[in-house]
């Protein structure tokens, strides 16, 4: 059974920046009420607690790969591009572990994510600034680790748990410290204030604090083009580019220091290079700049999700075995699509080396090594799926509801997911989708999909997965409660 600050936890994990799911493809749109505001109205809000208690498995996928490494927070979770929530600034300071991981160096811990503060002769290097409520944070304990004002913020890329916390420094005197980039930074930030409505979906955020404008998020004052060193109190810093999670992602290597900041390239599960919910992500890429980074042959590692590393062998054993993780993953796509393969018959193919898939990064955490295959072919080619007839299918509605007249009715199609799903999960959830897309009003297809998705969520999942699960739950939830007045 699972108690009602289980299921909280949750649903913190589930608001999620890196991996929040909605439906992909709603029924009733108007099922998920936000009020406008993007915050789930009380509804909502039960629907989610029913389907935690009556799935337990579901929280524990979530939970897995949810804290990405660190601390949970619900509060922050929900709320990482606002400036004002009380209760987010107050979690933020309160989870707070400031790590000294060598001289004049820290890890400041927060919830989800890590802000990494260098003491030079100049004035503080902040690699990250954290999400916005950790910024009044900052200003509040930056003092207590130095006197030095903050010289210089590094964004490694534009993401909402990195690049919004400095907005609490930019009043500091004498002068404000100055924002380095990469010059992508600005384009791929521009990007999702254009989408705000799916930049506020995707990341389960309040539409109120999504950034339309630069007005809401911190402006590079400086940018750059690939590579450059920045000469800060007598100490290099060298800032590389690579495509990875994002296209403006870097890394930072302080060589006098021998530390490598490595952002999101490195995570202690299977890297989160394939979020079907974000922009492309460059597995290949990803992977050279993890070679790069064992390269510089770092004492430390400090990345941006969970805890340092000190230990340089276990260095250079974890970087190029994630790596090679990505490169085999890659070669598997590509070597697939070259010999004529459908893709679907591609992607269902990849699978990790073995003798890395043991290992604990390689856990399947927070997406599948599928998933990373499915995002390595978007790089290499189109949208169309090698099914002649989704070149240009008829509508989905209509699609559906053909399927569900052969089977004698959405009715007998939702009657045999349930017999298949015992045996075939994956195979019971298509045809649920079916049967709910073809009559989404019928009380027996709504509670025999509810069924077929309690299947789908009873073995472990990847978090990403266990997230779209979960939310077509809650749909499916609404909807039962809008027919019998009742939750199941």
């Amino acid at each position: 059974m699972t108690n009602f600050s289980s299921w909280r936890r949750g649903l913190a994990v589930g608001a999620l920046f890196f991996g929040m799911a909605c439906s992909t493809f709603a029924h009733d749109d108007s099922a998920d009420d936000r009020g406008g505001s993007g915050s789930a109205s009380p509804q909502v809000q039960a629907a989610r607690a029913a389907v935690f208690k009556a799935n337990p498995q579901l929280l524990q996928s979530i939970m897995l790969g949810g804290g990405f490494g660190s601390e949970m927070s619900y509060a922050i979770a929900n709320s990482m591009y606002s400036r004002d929530d009380a209760k987010a600034i107050a979690e933020a300071r309160a989870k707070l572990k400031i790590e000294a991981v060598a001289p004049r160096t820290w890890l400041l811990r927060f919830p989800i994510v890590n802000v990494i503060v260098l003491e030079t002769d100049e004035g503080l290097v902040l690699i990250d600034s954290g999400y916005a409520p950790a910024g009044p944070v900052l200003a509040e304990v930056l003092p207590t680790l130095s006197s030095r004002p903050v010289h210089t913020i590094i964004f490694t890329h534009f993401h909402a748990d990195h690049a919004f916390g400095a907005w609490a420094l930019m009043a500091q005197k004498p002068q404000p410290p100055r924002i380095v980039a990469e010059e992508r930074f600005i384009t791929q930030m521009e990007l999702d204030m254009r989408s705000w409505g799916l930049n506020a979906r995707n990341n389960q955020q309040k539409l109120s604090d999504v950034p339309r404008d630069w007005r809401q998020a911190v402006r590079p004052t400086e940018t750059f083009h690939r590579q450059a060193t920045l000469r800060i109190g007598g100490e290099d810093f060298v800032l590389t580019h690579a495509r990875g999670e994002t296209e403006d992602q870097i890394w930072v290597a302080v060589p006098g220091r021998k530390i490598v900041a490595s952002a999101d390239y490195f995570q202690s599960f299977l890297p989160n290079a394939g979020n079907g919910k974000r922009r492309q992500r460059y597995p290949e890429e990803w992977a050279k700049a993890l070679r790069d980074m064992a390269a510089q042959q770092p004492q430390l590692l400090l990345p941006a999700h969970g805890a340092a590393i000190s230990n340089p062998a276990e260095i250079q054993d974890r970087l190029p075995a994630q790596a090679r993780m990505l490169e085999s993953i890659a070669q598997q796509v590509v070597d697939g699509l070259n010999s004529g393969l459908r893709k679907d018959q591609v992607f269902e193919r990849v699978s990790l080396p073995a003798d890395l898939a043991g290992r604990p990064d390689a856990r399947e955490l927070y997406v599948s090594a599928r998933d990373i295959g499915r995002m390595v072919g978007s790089e290499y080619t189109g949208w169309w799926d090698d099914i002649p007839s989704h070149w240009r299918p008829a509508p989905l509605a209509s699609e559906a509801a053909e399927l569900a007249a052969l089977a004698g009715g959405a009715d007998r199609l939702i009657a045999r997911a349930l017999a298949i799903a015992p045996a075939n999960p994956p195979l019971a959830a298509q045809l649920a989708d079916w049967a709910w897309l073809a009559d989404g009003d019928s009380l027996a297809v709504v509670q025999g999909a509810l069924q077929v998705y309690a299947q789908r969520v009873a073995q472990p999942l990847p978090t990403q997965e266990a997230l779209v699960y979960a939310e077509h739950m809650v749909r499916l939830q609404l909807k039962l409660l809008s027919l019998t007045g009742q939750w199941r």
